[in-house]
């Protein structure tokens, strides 16, 4: 690790400050290192692992519930989006299967989702929240109401991320079935495809039982991944999921990152806000919708028929692209009509007067010839 970058790991056996709410609070490993990039913030505080939190027999019941919903997930049996798995060109080498309960989160906006998506936690996910927290490896105060299951095959793996800021700290990880390493730190660099290397960081090695936590900088400053795996793994990541009135921000929406896609639901957004009425307008006389803007590919449609003298009238909002373009369509076809028409009308005023300048010298050439004849007859 560069020095410049950070200072040594460290690891110490004292147990992290005491909560009143909690009968007792489990003792556990934790982590120092401090980045010097961030002002030798340590990136790693809150980061505690707890070894065998649960006995074997419950591991194998575990084990054995989340294996069968994968079964009946693969077999159709079980709908999106509460089981996933990996697929796509993006996706090769990684063919990673998860379990949602409880709370809905949308891998492609790495963001909470909407509510009521997913059922809620099976019994044997109750009992084991239950005897986290009778155990004292989580507080009750930040019970978990959200989980996601992963089960990781040989090479699968799971790239650096922060998770999103409205979930509550800590989040917990119980890894079952495989020992894997987890990479914890602020920056990390790629080997190849679906592996990685903190060089600000840590690595943590998780074994089959064992509890880690992320809190404070470990889990809101710290990034973390899972790289790629030497053989089976599951993870069962619990978290507590922000309010049912929670919505994302405009900014986080229209963030660069988002794309054009988070820019539109932004404006639209935006437009709802501003003009969430019923028909008859709901904010008076003076109320007056938005027309719907038009798409890029609409516009350059508008553009071409104008350069090509063609007028369009744009419809009234809710009409939709469909509308313009055959409005369009029917516009440019008839003046094609019209521009063919012409064109024949043209040519046909033009052969006519060919033809009758053809024939003037042709009977120009008869007069000739008989006027010829009638001199010689008379001499």
């Amino acid at each position: 690790m560069p020095k410049s970058a950070a200072s040594k790991s460290k690891q110490s056996s004292q147990p992290p400050p005491p909560s009143p709410h909690n009968k007792k609070k489990a003792s556990g490993t934790t982590f120092s290192l401090l980045d010097k990039s961030k002002k030798n913030l340590d990136i790693l505080q809150g980061l505690v692992l707890h070894k065998e939190v649960i006995s074997s027999q419950f591991e194998n019941e575990l084990i054995s519930f989340i294996q069968s919903q994968c079964t009946k997930g693969r077999s159709g049996q079980l709908k999106k989006p509460t089981y996933l798995r990996s697929a796509g060109a993006r996706s090769q080498g990684n063919q990673r299967e998860a379990l949602q309960y409880g709370g809905f989160f949308d891998f492609n906006k790495a963001r909470p989702g909407k509510r009521g998506l997913v059922p809620d936690f099976p019994p044997i996910v109750h009992r084991l929240v239950n005897h986290l927290i009778d155990e004292g490896y989580l507080d009750k105060e930040v019970r978990p109401d959200s989980c996601i299951i992963n089960q990781y095959g040989k090479g699968d793996c799971i790239p650096p991320h922060v998770d999103h800021e409205s979930y509550y700290r800590p989040i917990s990880t119980l890894s079952l079935l495989g020992e894997e390493p987890m990479l914890v730190g602020t920056k990390f660099q790629t080997v190849k495809s679906c592996t990685w290397k903190p060089t600000v960081g840590t690595s943590v090695t998780l074994p089959r039982r064992s509890l880690l936590l992320l809190g404070g900088n470990s889990g809101n400053v710290s990034k973390h991944c899972i790289s790629s795996c030497r053989g089976e793994r599951i993870s069962i990541t619990l978290r507590k999921q922000p309010g049912p009135d929670w919505r994302p921000s405009l900014d986080e929406l229209a963030k660069s990152g988002g794309g054009k896609k988070r820019k539109r639901d932004a404006a639209a957004t935006s437009t709802a806000n501003d003009y969430n009425n019923d028909d008859d307008g709901g904010g008076g006389d003076g109320a007056k919708k938005k027309k719907k803007a038009l798409s890029g590919s609409a516009k350059r449609r508008k553009k071409m028929m104008k350069l090509k003298g063609i007028t369009t009238t744009l419809p009234e909002s809710g009409q939709g692209d469909a509308s313009v373009r055959q409005q369009q369509q029917q516009q440019q076809h008839q003046q094609q009509m019209t521009q063919s028409q012409s064109s024949s009308n043209g040519e046909k005023t033009s052969t006519k007067k060919r033809s009758s300048d053809t024939q003037a010298k042709r009977n120009a050439r008869r007069l000739e010839r008989k006027q010829k004849q009638a001199t010689a007859n008379t001499k």
